[in-house]
């Protein structure tokens, strides 16, 4: 989830146009193979916006943004959501413009991929493979697919064109193309032609290619090897394999033929083979981006304690997700989302780590979040460069150590008020029990200790005063 008021408001207008001409086709394509990576929300959105088109219109009139709130009962914050899902995913590309205060924004559809290209390719079919399962998965595919005829069994008797048709003689030519005809065959220059694109509709920007080249070995993979389509290829599949730079320099190795080409084929091949010896037989799903995987701890190995399994929620939950599940799915606040805002934005914190301070102070404090200590410790943390969720919690357990210390020294004045807030413990993260309640253990040794001595002290005092009355019978009595 993102801060969506900076972007869009309910008054905010849009038009929604077409790149190309959508048809009963897409229709299908996009609820049976791009719902399920996208949700029915996202592809109700696309839906609707398809709706604003009338026929043989490729340009829907002006409307508000809370005129889209309430055709779809979605919420301004769900709708940029389910925006960002359709533009990351390539079926929606949006524009912004200023005309003096007012925004007006221009949604422009993308059509989905042909049943072809979408099981050909690298990312999605994966994708939909781990989503639906195997059986379901080839049920789809062969929904799309039509049995092959061996045409080498026939003879072909289709006319060419020159044998159907004929041209126009040179004078001919040159008349027309001096008549208004010529002129209409010539386009429009605030004008576009629609036409089905076949290139890819989404692109990817993490993946270091320059690293991967340098780490080669130019007499294995000769630069020329590294084609355009292979390095498209290599990006796909270092994203939906996780495969860094330097390990996909490697499989690209392995994938060289003797001719000093690049095979797609087992270049494909030989990725899964990795992921499979590294992660398993499962195949990846798809995710939204929470914690950069460069500095996550907890990628190559399985979580087995406690402290490993807090690891892999904080790397994998974005801190807006975080604040919904601590407030059991209710809506996030608007002051507190601008908190995280701070926290990623002003003080440069990575997801997981925005995720470690903000449950340590929402433990600390009752499930509030208090922004001036949060804005302390991030200004703390962000000094620091921490980057992995590991030294975000041994940070926070510093913290918690500081403010026990702190607490077992109250001024006089302090110490009735201090007694009271004591009584009622601290709520802390599970990953921080262990060390309170070893030091619990500590202060309880500590205090019986106290009392023992307090007792001792106490019959000294109480043997004293029967001595004293003692003495003083005894003088009565002389």
């Amino acid at each position: 989830m993102s801060w969506h008021w900076k972007e869009l408001l309910p008054v905010d207008r849009y038009t929604v146009r077409t790149a190309d001409y959508l048809t009963d086709m897409d229709q299908k394509v996009m609820v049976l193979l791009y719902q399920p990576l996208i949700g029915t929300i996202a592809n109700g959105l696309y839906t609707t916006f398809w709706a604003h088109l009338e026929r043989d219109q490729w340009t829907s009139s002006e409307q508000t943004h809370r005129q889209l709130m309430l055709m779809t009962e979605l919420s301004l914050a769900q709708i940029f959501e389910e925006r960002k899902k359709l533009e990351g995913i390539g079926l929606l590309k949006s524009y912004k413009k200023k005309i003096g205060s007012e925004s007006v924004y221009l949604y422009e559809l993308q059509p989905p991929m042909t049943p072809k290209q979408f099981f050909e390719n690298d990312v999605l079919s994966v994708y939909l493979f781990n989503r639906l399962g195997k059986s379901q998965y080839r049920e789809l595919r062969n929904r799309f697919s039509v049995d092959s005829v061996p045409l080498s069994e026939y003879n072909e008797l289709t006319y060419s064109f020159d044998e159907v048709y004929t041209s126009l003689h040179h004078s001919e030519m040159v008349s027309n193309l001096r008549s208004e005809t010529g002129e209409a065959l010539s386009n429009s220059e605030d004008k576009t032609i629609l036409s089905r694109d076949s290139k890819q509709g989404f692109y990817f920007e993490d993946f270091d290619l320059d690293l991967m080249k340098k780490s080669l070995s130019s007499f294995i993979v000769p630069e020329q090897a590294i084609s355009q389509e292979v390095e498209k290829t290599i990006i796909r599949l270092a994203f939906v394999y996780r495969i860094d730079p330097l390990e996909m320099s490697k499989i690209v190795s392995q994938a060289v033929l003797h001719d000093e080409k690049v095979d797609i084929d087992i270049l494909r091949k030989k990725a899964q083979d990795w992921y499979r010896l590294e992660y398993g037989g499962t195949p990846p799903g798809l995710g939204l981006k929470t914690h950069p995987v460069k500095h996550r701890t907890m990628t190559q190995k399985e979580a087995t304690t406690d402290e490993e399994k807090t690891i892999v929620f904080y790397e994998n939950t974005s801190p807006l997700r975080l604040l919904e599940l601590r407030s059991e799915g209710a809506q996030v606040a608007q002051a507190d989302a601008k908190i995280v805002e701070g926290l990623i934005l002003d003080y440069q914190l990575l997801p997981g780590v925005a995720n470690v301070l903000l449950d340590y102070v929402l433990w600390q404090y009752d499930m509030k979040l208090s922004k001036p200590l949060i804005n302390k410790i991030a200004g703390h943390w962000s000094r620091k460069k921490v980057k992995l969720v590991r030294e975000a919690m041994q940070l926070a357990l510093k913290e918690q150590q500081s403010k026990t210390e702190a607490q077992k020294q109250p001024s006089n004045n302090n110490q009735k008020s201090q007694g009271k807030r004591n009584q009622k413990r601290d709520k802390l993260p599970k990953w921080l029990l262990d060390e309170k309640q070893s030091q619990a253990s500590a202060e309880t040794a500590s205090t019986s200790e106290a009392k023992s001595e307090s007792n001792q002290s106490k019959q000294s005092f109480e043997e004293m005063l029967e001595e004293l009355r003692r003495s003083k019978q005894q003088k009565g009595g002389l």
